[in-house]
């Protein structure tokens, strides 16, 4: 079962004394006085109940190597109790510090969990706390989704108060989401309001990025249908779109990307014969973009482009639609897909596939994915702290 400690470590003494009861079960801790304080702190939200999120969780932060290998700590944000069903599903115990709010800047500890408390709020309305009554595997929950909904403003409340430094998330359902809030289309715009009601402004565009073995991809339209495609299409909606790859890349440590923009007729449209967004759209973005600086390589036939990029010609790649880049990642290696919304001021992940309700409960999901994309928002979040910490120094020069 969870092995979590309850006494508020601002008790010195409890606190030495617990904190030896926890790491001595986490045989990859050197000793306590590296100081877990000082490591970027990532907030991971359990994802929806109903899925696989808990469950790879569990299975990643295992043995403590991932937090180890990536110097950080953690905080989860989710339900005790569906954890403890995680756990027993999985076989596995998490060692980590049951905390509230207040007590995260000052925990020594490498993981942590913030209780969000859905099961017994739960069972208010339904009478019981069971999360097999609430929360039963393979099947769309409204209250599922509204607790994902809060966790969601609970995890960006964290990054507005410097607590945490970035936000990997286990996958959540989209149509539990709309099924709690009918004006929701995706967390990508949960996310846009938490920010805004948190205090912090959003600027730029905002989109999803997939990346796959280094591999860094957006599109300029998303879940729109194919035959409306051209609609949506715009000189500066592509321009946007590369601005954000740019941004996105150098927040990764890449400091000066290499970008390659897939056309969106064949043959890069035959110079006007197969269709003309190439000559009125796609070049003239490229163009835009590289008078600002940004280094993009070229535009790429869309059969093409990502033999090129997948050689290692480039860092990412600009998609005109959806399936342009997402068969080809997933063909690559889907079981390493990572997500990450991108634009926003917090580094913020998840693994690319979804809640997989047909595996949900039977502890055969890998954690592979997540396991990536922990490592990537980690390394977004130490690079945008390390970004911060300079621009505050030099304000003093």
């Amino acid at each position: 079962m969870l092995s979590c400690l309850h006494k508020c470590p601002f008790d010195d003494r409890v606190h030495r004394a617990e904190g030896r009861m926890i790491l001595s079960h986490i045989k990859w801790l050197p000793g306590r006085k590296a100081g877990f304080m000082n490591r970027t702190r990532i907030c991971v939200l359990l994802g929806d109940a109903t899925g696989i999120g808990a469950e790879i969780v569990v299975r990643a932060f295992t043995d403590g190597q991932l937090m180890q290998r990536t110097d950080t700590a953690v905080v989860l944000l989710g339900d005790e109790q569906i954890l403890k069903r995680a756990e027993q599903i999985v076989g596995e115990t998490l060692s980590c510090r049951k905390i509230c709010k207040k007590e995260i800047a000052a925990c020594e500890d490498p993981l942590m969990l913030l209780d969000t408390g859905v099961m017994k709020r739960a069972s208010r309305e339904t009478g019981s706390e069971d999360p097999g009554v609430n929360a039963p595997f393979g099947k769309v929950s409204r209250l599922c989704g509204q607790a994902v909904i809060e966790d969601i403003y609970a995890a960006v409340g964290l990054y507005a108060e410097g607590l945490v430094s970035g936000i990997c998330f286990a996958p959540f359902n989209k149509q539990a989401m709309r099924l709690a809030d009918p004006t929701v289309a995706s967390e990508m715009n949960v996310f846009q309001r938490a920010f805004e009601s948190a205090g912090i402004l959003v600027k730029g565009p905002v989109g999803e990025m997939n990346v796959v073995d280094n591999l860094w991809t957006t599109r300029v339209t998303s879940h729109v249908p194919l035959t409306r495609l051209s609609q949506y299409l715009t000189r500066e909606g592509i321009l946007q779109m590369i601005r954000m790859a740019d941004r996105q890349l150098k927040m990764a440590g890449i400091d000066h990307p290499g970008i390659m923009v897939a056309a969106l007729n064949p043959h890069c449209g035959e110079g006007g014969l197969c269709g003309d967004e190439e000559q009125t759209m796609i070049l003239p973005a490229i163009d835009d973009a590289r008078k600002e600086g940004i280094r993009v390589l070229g535009m790429y036939s869309a059969d093409t482009v990502f033999v090129h990029a997948f050689a290692g010609e480039a860092d990412a790649v600009v998609t005109m639609y959806h399936d342009q880049g997402q068969i080809a990642l997933k063909l690559k290696s889907f079981a390493h897909a990572v997500t990450i919304a991108a634009g926003f001021p917090a580094p913020i992940g998840t693994p690319a596939h979804g809640t997989a309700h047909d595996i949900a409960g039977k502890g055969k999901a890998s954690c592979s994915a997540f396991m990536d994309a922990f490592t990537i928002i980690s390394r977004q979040a130490r690079n945008s702290s390390a970004e911060k910490r300079k621009g505050q120094c030099s304000s003093f020069t």
